[in-house]
């Protein structure tokens, strides 16, 4: 009978953060004049594989915000280039923007 009520209590507990969740994500919203998440690593920078899979485990772009996508402006001839193009790939709300002149 215990047990049944500790799992009663955790379902309930699971319930109303979801609730708190999706309400927040509402309030907050995706809205088109909210800002741009703009990315521009130095040349060569060893840590960028890191830094663009924590903004996406942490949910950084809806947290704040913006359109949801994070760009990323890389140099010309910049090494991470392939690195990027494999990201973009498995996630979709990364942006590669290119050199447009």
């Amino acid at each position: 009978m215990a047990v049944y009520i500790i799992i009663s209590l955790f379902a309930i507990y699971g319930f109303i953060n979801l609730v708190n969740d999706i309400i927040a994500k509402i309030k907050k919203g995706c809205s088109p004049l909210g800002g741009k998440l703009c990315l521009y690593p130095c040349p060569g920078d060893e840590g960028l594989e890191g830094k663009i899979r924590t903004f996406f485990m942490n949910e950084v772009t809806e947290k704040i915000g913006t359109d949801g996508f994070l760009y990323i402006k890389l140099e010309e001839g910049d090494p991470n280039r392939e690195l990027v193009e494999r990201l973009c790939l498995e996630y979709p709300r990364l942006i590669l923007m290119e050199n447009l002149n």
